[in-house]
């Protein structure tokens, strides 16, 4: 590994780098207010093409990457001249402009505009969550489920992208957890942006990045939000959420209460078989209501020491508590025996989530930077079950009573270099270091007869890592990416303090990405990339802990379970607003929760498992359209996807559709109306059979005194989220439906106290494994 790490940084201290700048601007009217949107433009020294766009919100536009040179830009607005003034950028600057007004006599004319809320380029969309659709929004999640491809689990516990799985999460250049993510104000969001193909430098988990952009407003005062949603779903659920943040214009500290009561719903209903054994079983778990207590809380302060440099610090800590009492309905037959049973398991269950970071940034020469961070991060769960059964109505005993605990602790440091020397290139290079350490301790006691059974699993992970990236554009219509991660990984596990491990894996691996972007004119735009990457189980999916279900069914992690690696090969054409894409991509071990059954053992299992290959590809196009005060996004996309095992019965691999739409209407000065919603055909994937879905939503935004936002949200109005799959694996015949709690009646208000406060915060997760720990 040593060796890698001096190969990197030789190549790297090779490099060139391309000199970058940033551009913003503010844009006012003859009475010094600024002009609320517009379009601002970026040519070329002759005034002939186009090199970048943006859209004027509420007098100000920021260019994020501009090249050295000289540059036209040009701003235009609804009733105003063009303007157009040439640039020479040698370094950052901001301009202000002024805007003159076009006179047009007219009566009793009112013109009324809505900007699109959702934008694409390169195949990656980002969403405004400045539109009061979003903004009224009290919830962070609810905010991310409105993007294409996204999808928000009954749970709430975790996100997916369609044909991608979990993506990483960012807060500009800066990794972020779920929990965080939970804890930011949507108040203080600019734009939440999905990329599709990230560089070497978002890890090699990387398959897609949600990055969040904040706003720009860094004037000095102190601003305090207050949210509540009130949620109708089967059962009442309440989310309160307090965001504050002081600036003085100098550091700025923020931070974050929420808390929520959540009356969770859960149900799902199976029957599988497994022939060899004349086993048949069928049953039907039933959560009425699972009195969820959530308490988000996080608090940040940032220092800067001078333009370029600074230090900060970040903690974020969660607390939920679940009284997740439940019922089932079994029935099982083995050879001639039959049983009916009645379960009623009575659960006590605690988690707690705590991470903290500090961050140094420092500029060390004009065209060097600086990153270095430590983190440490926990996370903690008690399980306490009394299993109650009623055999063929002869009444409720206790049968079983468990003490389950989970506990890990991890932490990380790393180290990142910009380097930017010449006109067309720039390089990065990173290391970095992570180690965690968990235990997970079981203690099952049998009533009758009288057993005890205790089960103690150590797991310890180190992952030592580098990368190396270079991006250039060689031309002014042709820029290339590519670069590489190295990551060497350790896993030891010890069951039950034995001598001989469990697991004892090491092995290093490369991931390499490359991209290519073609300007074909001003208005059309090729991309195309390859990525390796890496899925790893999370750290929980490692341990011991089991949950009842039924007494022939336990739910239950797999310490034997391997990462995932998955190669890709994207092409995006963007024309316009428009963009058509086709991927392809092949999976080596992807991992699926699947029924098993072990002779040796008296009861089956459901738990994660690793099948032996998946591929697959999808093309479709995404097509965004506004017209006075009609707005839509429509995506629309053809998938293929096969996954195969040995042990599994396949059948025929058949190609599906997605689609998703989005439509808003400003009705009113204040007003909007928004209905669309997603749909997926059924989906054959030669083992997994799934269900077709058609999910429909509607909302109404009203927005009073500019602080007021008041909204009502119907979601799932078809009742159509219930995800039924069937499969044939490892002798086990399975067919069944989860049940998710999704149709809900929303109503959302939020007010904002005080003056904009500064959003000049920077913070950075260091822990490349955040996500796993949970």
């Amino acid at each position: 590994m040593k060796h890698l790490l001096w190969f990197f940084l030789v190549c790297y201290l090779s490099a060139f780098g391309q000199e970058q700048f940033i551009l913003k601007g503010k844009v006012f009217d003859g009475q010094d207010r600024p002009i609320p949107i517009g379009d601002v433009l970026l040519f070329d020294a002759n005034k002939e093409n186009l090199i970048v766009y943006t859209t004027l919100v509420d007098g100000v536009f920021l260019f994020n990457k501009v090249s050295e040179g000289e540059f036209w830009l040009e701003v235009s607005a609804l009733g105003y001249k063009k303007h157009s003034q040439q640039l020479n950028m040698r370094e950052n600057r901001e301009v202000s402009l002024q805007l003159e007004e076009e006179v047009t006599e007219l009566e009793d004319v009112e013109i009324t505009a809505l900007k699109s809320p959702i934008t694409n380029a390169n195949g990656n969309l980002k969403i405004d969550v400045q539109n009061p659709i979003f903004s009224s929004i009290v919830d962070p999640l609810e905010v991310l489920s409105k993007l294409p491809n996204i999808q928000i689990s009954p749970d709430r516990e975790s996100i997916s992208v369609i044909a991608r799985g979990t993506p990483l999460i960012y807060l500009g250049n800066q990794r972020i957890t779920l929990d965080e993510f939970l804890g930011l104000s949507v108040d203080s969001m600019e734009s939440i942006e999905l990329i599709n193909n990230p560089s070497p430098k978002y890890e090699a988990e990387g398959q897609a990045v949600i990055v969040i952009h904040l706003k720009k407003n860094t004037d000095k005062g102190t601003m305090l939000t207050l949210g509540e949603t009130l949620s109708f779903r089967q059962n009442t659920n309440n989310y309160l959420s307090s965001n504050g943040s002081f600036s003085n214009g100098k550091w700025n500290l923020r931070g974050n209460l929420n808390y929520n009561a959540i009356g969770q719903w859960e149900s799902n209903t199976f029957a599988f078989a497994i022939p060899e054994e004349d086993i048949y079983s069928d049953y039907l778990v039933l959560i009425p209501d699972n009195h969820r207590v959530q308490v988000n809380t996080g608090l940040g302060f940032y220092y800067p020491i001078n333009d370029s440099d600074y230090l900060s610090f970040n903690t974020t800590y969660r607390l939920q508590t679940d009284d997740a009492d439940f019922e089932t309905t079994t029935f099982v037959r083995d050879g001639n025996q039959e049983d009916e049973v009645l379960s009623e398991p009575k659960n006590d269950n605690r988690r707690h989530y705590f991470s903290g970071n500090f961050n140094f940034n420092k500029k060390i020469a004009a065209d060097w930077n600086l990153f270095t961070g430590i983190q440490y991060s926990s996370f903690s769960q008690k399980l306490d079950t009394d299993i109650f059964n009623n055999y063929n109505d002869e009444g409720f005993s206790l049968d079983q009573s468990r003490y389950q605990e989970y506990q890990i602790g991890s932490l990380a440091a790393r180290m990142d270099v910009e380097h930017t020397v010449s006109e067309h290139v720039k390089s990065e290079f990173g290391v970095s270091w992570n180690e965690a350490r968990a235990n997970a301790y079981s203690n099952v006691l049998q009533v009758d007869p009288p057993q005890e059974e205790a089960v103690d699993y150590d797991y310890n992970e180190k992952l030592y890592a580098s990368y190396l990236n270079f991006s250039s554009n060689l031309t002014d219509k042709l820029d290339v990416n590519i670069g590489a991660r190295v990551e060497h990984n350790e896993v030891n596990g010890t069951l039950n303090n034995e001598t001989s491990p469990a697991i004892n894996r090491k092995n290093t691996k490369i991931f390499p990405k490359a991209g290519l972007n073609v300007k074909v004119d001003s208005t059309k735009t090729f991309s195309l990339n390859y990525s390796r990457s890496i899925t790893r189980p999370d750290f929980s999916r490692t341990s011991s802990v089991s949950v009842f279900i039924n007494p022939f069914l336990e739910s239950t992690n797999n310490i034997n379970l391997l990462p995932t690696i998955t190669q890709r090969i994207s092409s995006n054409l963007q024309w316009k607003s428009k963009s058509f894409f086709l991927e392809v991509y092949q999976k080596e071990n992807p991992s699926y929760y699947a029924i098993s059954y072990d002779p040796m053992d008296t009861i089956a299992t459901l738990s994660p498992i690793n099948l032996e290959k998946e591929s697959g590809f999808y093309v479709g196009v995404t097509l965004p359209f506004s017209y006075k005060i009609w707005t839509s996004t429509t995506s629309v996309s053809f998938n293929y996807n096969k996954n195969k095992d040995a042990s599994a019965i396949l059948t025929t691999a058949k190609p599906f559709l997605y689609a998703y739409t989005d439509q808003q209407l400003k009705v009113a000065k204040d007003t909007i109306v928004s209905f669309g919603g997603w749909m997926m055909t059924e989906r054959n994937e030669g083992v997994y059979t799934r269900n077709a879905m058609l999910v429909l939503n509607a909302s109404v935004t009203k927005t009073f005194f500019n602080k007021f936002q008041c909204a009502i949200r119907l979601n799932d109005m078809t009742k159509a989220m219930n995800f039924e799959e069937s499969y044939a694996i490892n002798g086990v015949e399975a067919n069944g439906t989860y049940f998710a709690d999704a149709r809900e009646i929303a109503f959302s208000m939020k007010y904002t106290f005080g003056d904009n406060a500064s959003s000049k915060f920077k913070n950075k997760d260091v822990d490349d494994n955040l996500d796993r720990i949970k």
